[in-house]
């Protein structure tokens, strides 16, 4: 069987050129390059300004400003929808009060981690723990993401949730690949930095941190916006818009790195993030974007334990 990678999937193309054929709301070129910026403001409203994993700004982990943003975006998607002329926009803006809710979820429930632990017998601070905790976070966001979509009349394979087309073997298949390259390259390179039982536990947790952690953030920021970005800016615009705020958003990173190595970590993701976004649109599935993505994840939870 010939199986071609060098083309987005048919429904991502239909979704492009639907946005071609929306000219009355979407206008010229230029109309697209101020659209993409306001959608570029409203994602750092979200995955920036948001979220309590740093304090970087006062709005960080603050459930009153979390919260008015979730209700902004989803007053703009009903006033979008009622609109003809701009009823293209409204499942984008839905994406935002359903990637926005995820903050507020975070800072009003976020802090049950030490109870949950205690549940389970696990000390903080441990592998377990952090595991435990990641699997936590998860929940939080998937759940109200599966649920956000299925009530607005959404079905699964519109965050990406699917087997996904002909090519979907391909993104199996590098997904997996990735998982067991970095897994192998981390523990040659860090793997002396442990005894045999911490070595066992680094991977058995991190393995639970990195499936829990890529399937969370690949919905928030990919699975969520991807199909309602398509006809609005197009395949090139999507792929850059998504990556972009998925550089952008580690930023936080700073939180469990030197500040030196912040730049370096946003270059990376954004590179990550434009494979994870091409992934996705040639295979119409998360599945690979998640194998890449749970990679990394992996290689830097070992690594960073490794070195502390």
């Amino acid at each position: 069987m010939n199986i071609s990678t060098d083309q987005p999937s048919t429904e991502a193309i239909k979704l492009a050129k639907a946005g071609k054929n929306t000219s009355g709301a979407i206008g010229g070129t230029w109309s697209k390059v101020i659209l993409s910026v306001i959608i570029l403001a409203c994602s750092m409203t979200v995955f920036l300004l948001a979220p309590k994993y740093a304090p970087l700004f006062p709005t960080n982990g603050n459930p009153i400003f979390a919260g008015s943003v979730s209700a902004t975006f989803l007053l703009a998607a009903f006033l979008f929808k009622r609109s003809v002329k701009l009823s293209i926009f409204w499942p984008l803006a839905f994406a935002f009060f359903v990637a926005s809710s995820y903050n507020l979820i975070t800072d009003l429930l976020g802090g049950y981690d030490p109870a949950i632990l205690g549940w389970f017998g696990v000390s903080q601070g441990t592998n377990p723990a952090m595991g435990v905790s990641k699997m936590y976070e998860m929940l939080l966001a998937v759940i109200p993401f599966i649920a956000l979509t299925l009530l607005s009349g959404s079905d699964l394979k519109s965050l990406y949730l699917t087997k996904g087309n002909i090519n979907y073997m391909w993104g199996f298949g590098i997904g997996a690949l990735f998982v067991i390259n970095y897994l192998t390259s981390v523990l040659m390179f860090y793997g002396t930095g442990y005894t045999l039982p911490k070595l066992g536990s680094a991977i058995l947790w991190g393995l639970v941190f990195a499936f829990c952690n890529s399937i969370l953030e690949e919905l928030w920021v990919r699975g969520l916006f991807m199909k309602k970005l398509l006809p609005v800016v197009g395949v090139v615009g999507t792929v850059i818009l998504t990556s972009t705020w998925f550089g952008v958003m580690h930023l936080l990173g700073v939180v469990y790195m030197p500040a030196f190595a912040i730049p370096i970590y946003v270059v990376n993701t954004l590179t990550m993030g434009i494979a994870c976004a091409i992934l996705m649109l040639k295979t119409d599935s998360i599945w690979g974007a998640f194998g890449l993505h749970a990679a990394a994840d992996l290689f830097l939870f070992i690594a960073l334990l490794a070195v502390r």
